[in-house]
């Protein structure tokens, strides 16, 4: 699960719990790309953005450390 005081543009993120269908599968690395409150806008693999919120969309990505 991330934290939305600790994650930034350009991180990266494993796609877990409850995954996202049709955007992503479990595993998959995503990008950060824009930060709000409680809001991140990641792009996958293809190009593709979505955005995940609040406690359910932290709990289905988890920061990748360097």
């Amino acid at each position: 699960m991330i934290n939305f005081d600790d994650i930034y543009i350009g991180d990266e993120c494993e796609i877990v719990g409850m995954g996202a269908p049709g955007f992503a599968e479990l595993g998959d690395i995503v990008t950060v790309v824009t930060v709000g409150e409680n809001k991140v806008d990641v792009v996958n693999e293809k190009g593709e953005e979505a955005f995940f919120a609040l406690t359910c969309g932290a709990q289905r990505l988890q920061k990748i450390e360097d």
